[in-house]
């Protein structure tokens, strides 16, 4: 009988030493899980507490700065390089990735600074690849164009816009008319548009120039006001007027 006594108490001891190492293992798993949900948290208060990083900035494409999976991949992931990657946030600078200057924002904490060079070094994939297709329209002038994105599509009957170019209208018409003129005509405080895309500007260059301004001549930069893809918007809509593809006035649009 004692025998079995001890044996049923050994018993019971592994069981209760098993259980509290389940116990264990049960809150590591989920202590990591929570510690894990929060870095993605972090990143996301990141993008949203009034940066302008994705103003010039995207993941997986270049826009005004790099793209971020490039900039991972130049320090080869490598989260040693977040003080470096970190200062560099903080203080600006140019010449590491053209002739671009990158702002400084000594109004972010070191402390969030570190946080975001840690995520953007975590960052793995390649660059998007810009789209080959082409869409060709006549213009006003019975002239063919050829864009690389959509202007026109077709709602029952109806040929309208598409949202992003409605969009594009409804930012410049709210904002940039106040200097280049309703409908990207031109204004009195700032050149025609459209004038400067038929010229040779490029889209990156309309990217600087909207994004960084111009002091010395009163062009305020629009960084962390529009996002590079609203300012997308409004660059194809400049374009399809340059083109004379839509006229001046509302264009025709899904919710009409």
């Amino acid at each position: 009988m004692g025998h079995a006594s001890s044996n049923t108490g050994a018993v019971s001891q592994r069981r209760l030493s098993f259980f509290f190492a389940v116990l264990i293992v049960c809150w590591l798993t989920s202590w990591t899980g929570v510690a894990a949900q929060d870095e993605s948290n972090n990143a996301a208060q990141l993008m949203s507490h009034g940066f302008d990083c994705f103003s010039c900035h995207a993941i997986d494409k270049d826009v005004v700065g790099p793209a971020w999976v490039s900039v991972a991949t130049r320090y080869h992931h490598d989260p040693s390089r977040s003080s470096y990657l970190a200062q560099k946030i903080r203080g600006g600078g140019v010449g590491d990735w053209g002739k671009v200057p990158m702002p400084a924002h000594a109004d972010m904490s070191q402390k969030l600074a570190m946080q975001l060079a840690i995520y953007i070094l975590s960052l793995k994939g390649s660059l998007q690849k810009e789209s080959t297709r082409k869409y060709k329209y006549k213009n006003a002038d019975a002239k063919v164009v050829t864009v690389d994105f959509p202007v026109f599509e077709s709602v029952g009957n109806r040929k309208v816009v598409t949202d992003d170019i409605f969009g594009g209208f409804e930012k410049y018409d709210s904002y940039c008319f106040r200097c280049h003129g309703f409908d990207a005509v031109g204004g009195e405080y700032a050149p025609d548009l459209r004038q400067s895309l038929d010229n040779g500007m490029s889209k990156r260059q309309f990217f600087t120039a909207a994004m960084e301004g111009a002091q010395d001549k009163g062009m305020p930069g629009w960084a962390g006001f529009f996002t590079a893809e609203e300012l997308n918007q409004v660059y194809e809509y400049v374009l399809t007027r340059a083109l004379n593809l839509i006229g001046p006035g509302r264009p025709p649009s899904k919710t009409d």
